[in-house]
């Protein structure tokens, strides 16, 4: 009796094992083989800008042309999707976000301008807020914005105090480049008046008498908050992030990437790769099965730059890490800040207006500055170039972008420096000037093009004045100059729409219908290269992506109308009905 309860034992492990094995190395099928015909299909090629009908086979395009030519290859197990008229392109790329941000921030509390008009909306949903929480926990709000939400200023930290007494709060601003927080926030974060700065540019706020004010200015500043709140929050992290994963592809984006993401330790990597990669990991397909990993699907690529000063931990041995799915490709720097709360750095003072002086408490004749020296950016360039990683620098102002082409000048008189395909991120003020320069280098642009369509008027009555807000962003004159660039939501700042941010491109109008540098609008097809085939490039798969080209994968996404041919301004109600990666669908309207 006793063998036979051994034996059943040892047999029901036994299946267990099995069934624990089975399920930590399968993974979901790459399979597949469709036909696509009977609608429009753009190609992002010039050498064949349209076609009848595309052939896709396990995830790649197997062949493209004349619908009777490509229903020759189909089979018995061939699927035949007609598209009813709608059109099928290739799926569009965020080329500059914070997927890291966004997931942190994904179901926090919103003040933004977008959805509160007076500063009595914004503090209301703040109290409402600080009402339903318990007494010591965290408050976050996101979005605090004085140029969307009229009339809104800079709180205090007795203010603050005030508003939340037993809560730690923190407000985050819509550019992500100023933040403010109670005393308790503080407290939390382990910072007093008496905690030095961690660079000039990038501080804890102190008034005359050398007490906090509430203003946490900059990345750096920020970055013992960050890990305090990562902490609390990291058990909604993946949930989020998955969530987050899904809007991006219910706006037909395919190609996902994360900008200066850092942290502590390699969970958040771990997460990203189970969730993107092109194969599963046994390790983490366990993790999954135990519930500390999301189910793994089919998901959107992800491509990562981490923060120029991340925790070896996360550096990969090679930047030949990864695969087409999910791949680390370099490091993301800050020059200087926004211009909405004057970190930008100018060339020409800020206007000296009632925004700039009340809203941003900026002096008079303020240029901003730079937030890194230059001679110790070109040493980390340097390093980084030598690994073999691709360099992403934030550069707004004119004077920013001025001094970072010249450290990349440096180190090019070094050695060549143009396989890298390094990138110049938001652009505000790119000098014109300064094109030859980068396309010698093949220093590529990613313009954060709806600056235009929220902050155009503030950027032209307030922030910078008429004539140079004519200059902003230049993307028609990479056009003529034949150069790639790509465009950008940075997103959580503004949700990543891509045909948002196609129809700003193409008509450069604010919300209040002024146009800003009409010669600097772009047509329609180079506004969707902008956001395929270009975008590839600057990534540096645009042998595998961007486009439809036999042996390319099949990342799609299906529209109800034509960008082509739809009004300009109607190209921003156009609408996502289906998205592809690798030919499986990731996102159905319904």
């Amino acid at each position: 009796m006793k063998k036979k309860i051994l034996l059943s034992v040892f047999v029901l492990l036994l299946l267990a094992a099995t069934s624990i094995c089975i399920y930590i190395f399968d993974d979901y099928s790459h399979r597949n083989n469709i036909i696509f015909y009977g609608g429009t299909i753009l190609t992002m090629d010039d050498k064949t800008p349209t076609v009848e009908a595309i052939f896709i086979k396990d995830g790649k395009i197997e062949a493209l042309g004349n619908q009777d030519q490509i229903f020759k290859l189909k089979t018995s197990k061939t699927e035949l999707i007609n598209l009813d008229g709608k059109t099928l392109m290739p799926g569009f790329f965020d080329a500059h976000g914070h997927n890291d941000l966004s997931s942190f921030l994904y179901g926090m509390t919103d003040i933004s301008g977008f959805n509160h008009k007076t500063p009595a909306a914004v503090w209301q949903v703040a109290a409402e807020k600080v009402k339903v929480t318990p007494s010591g926990e965290w408050i976050i709000c996101k979005g605090f914005d004085p140029i969307l939400t009229k009339g809104l200023h800079s709180p205090t930290i007795q203010f603050l105090d005030s508003l939340s007494p037993k809560n730690p709060l923190l407000l985050i601003s819509q550019s992500l480049h100023s933040f403010y927080g109670n005393s308790l926030a503080f407290k939390k974060a382990g910072i007093t008046n008496k905690t030095e700065d961690p660079t000039v540019s990038s501080y804890f706020e102190k008034d005359k008498d050398g007490n906090l004010t509430g203003l946490i200015a900059e990345q750096e500043a920020f970055e013992p908050f960050r890990v305090e709140i990562l902490e609390v929050f990291k058990k909604s992290l993946a949930e989020n992030a998955t969530n987050v994963m899904f809007e991006n592809a219910k706006a037909g984006v395919t190609s996902i990437s994360t900008l200066g993401l850092s942290a502590a330790n390699k969970n958040i990597l771990v997460l990203y790769e189970h969730l993107s990669a092109g194969t599963s990991k046994p390790l983490y397909k366990f993790l999954e099965l135990i519930g500390k990993l999301p189910e793994r699907k089919p998901n959107v690529r992800h491509f990562i730059y981490l923060r120029y000063d991340a925790p070896k931990i996360l550096i990969p041995e090679s930047v030949n890490n990864g695969d087409d799915f999910y791949k680390i490709l370099g490091f993301k720097y800050w020059y200087d800040g926004s211009p909405y709360i004057g970190s930008m750095y100018l060339k020409e003072p800020y206007l000296h207006s009632e925004l700039t002086e009340k809203g941003f408490h900026l002096p008079e004749f303020h240029r901003g500055e730079a937030l890194i020296k230059q001679e110790d950016l070109l040493s980390s360039f340097d390093f980084m170039q030598s690994k073999g990683f691709q360099i992403a620098i934030h550069a707004q102002g004119d004077n920013a972008i001025q001094e970072v082409v010249s450290v990349f000048e440096k180190l090019n008189k070094k050695y060549s420096i143009e396989k890298y395909r390094n990138r110049l991120e938001h652009c505000l003020l790119l000098p014109r000037e300064l094109m030859p320069q980068m396309k010698k280098l093949n220093l590529t642009p990613s313009f954060h093009i709806n600056h235009i369509l929220y902050y155009g008027d503030a950027l032209k009555n307030d922030i910078l004045g008429e004539s140079r807000s004519e200059k902003i962003l230049p993307i028609n004159s990479f056009v003529k100059q034949q150069q790639p660039f790509s465009l950008h939501s940075d997103q959580p700042m503004y949700q990543c729409i891509p045909l948002l941010l196609l129809n700003t491109a193409v008509n450069r109008v604010s919300e209040s219908g002024t146009v800003l540098g009409k010669e600097e609008k772009i047509s329609v097809l180079e506004g969707l290269k902008a956001l395929t085939i270009y975008a590839a490039f600057q990534f540096h798969c645009e042998d595998k992506l961007g486009s439809f080209v036999k042996n390319k994968y099949a990342d799609m996404v299906l529209l109800d109308k034509n960008p082509l041919l739809v009004n300009p301004d109607e190209i921003k109600n156009i609408n996502v009905l289906q998205t592809f990666v690798a030919g499986k669908s990731i996102f159905l309207k319904k």
